[in-house]
């Protein structure tokens, strides 16, 4: 229990390290920049110091201020760090039983950690500046080939993912990219690829659903008109993470599971 549990406080502690490096990349990717060199205040362009660079804790003791100039600093920084951080703990805290047991390959409990660092980017970046990092969706795309390989079913579950990613694809190119973004075919591919067959199929229909009725809300509200465009990679994202928990249960409380 103990072994755990230090165990999981070096997680979250790689986690807090790993968002702050996460924050560089949606930033400097929005802003068409590439990852090298010293991080500098977007204000003032000062360079930024070590003590400046601690995960939350500086953002905390500068009161969301730069030491230099006085402007004030995102929110994102913060919560992306600890959002990682957190994440990373539920992650290890559900798989590492699998991993121990030998259930879970290592190779799957590994890579599921830079899996969800991409997807933050990917949520945090589309919602933001509606950008979809390629570089962001091949890491997804990679482990969604290792997920495939473990499971046994790369096969079917590339054929799967290619039909939904086909469909997003159509829905683009037909619309000259008012209903989807590229991006989002992209994204569906290697998401449907990560959970694989048939939850594939249902992370299809709760990213749809989730989208819908975040937009029916959204124009009730009048934060959205019908002109506006509404990000689809976090509802792809959203979708995907509740079928890989509660697709079995959905599949069989339609039936679904009885087609195959």
């Amino acid at each position: 229990m103990a072994l755990t549990l230090a165990f999981l406080c070096v997680v979250f502690a790689i986690g807090l390290v790993i968002g702050s490096f996460l924050n560089v990349v949606i930033l400097r990717r929005a802003r068409g920049e590439g990852l090298g060199g010293r991080s500098r205040c977007d204000s003032c362009g000062a360079l930024l110091r070590a003590r400046e660079l601690v995960p939350v804790i500086s953002f905390c003791l500068q009161k969301a201020r730069c030491r230099r100039c006085g402007a004030g600093l995102s929110w994102q920084y913060p919560a992306v760090e600890a959002a990682t951080a957190l994440i990373f703990v539920l992650i290890a805290s559900y798989l590492l039983p699998y991993a121990a047991s030998g259930v879970l390959s290592p190779l799957i409990f590994l890579s599921a950690f830079p899996a969800a660092a991409a997807l933050i980017v990917l949520v945090v970046s589309d919602f933001k500046y509606q950008i979809l990092p390629d570089g962001a969706v091949a890491t997804l795309f990679v482990f969604g080939v290792a997920a495939g390989l473990a499971r046994g079913a790369l096969a079917v579950d590339l054929g799967t993912a290619a039909i939904y990613a086909a469909f997003f694809a159509s829905l683009w190119f037909f619309s000259g990219g008012r209903w989807m973004g590229l991006g989002d075919a992209k994204l569906i591919l290697a998401t449907s690829l990560a959970v694989g067959f048939p939850a594939s199929l249902v992370a299809f229909l709760f990213s749809f659903w989730l989208g819908g009725i975040s937009g029916l809300v959204l124009l009730a509200l009048g934060a959205r008109d019908m002109q506006s465009r509404i990000p689809f990679g976090p509802f792809i994202i959203a979708g995907s993470a509740a079928a890989y928990f509660f697709s079995p249960q959905f599949l069989a409380l339609t039936g679904l599971n009885m087609l195959w």
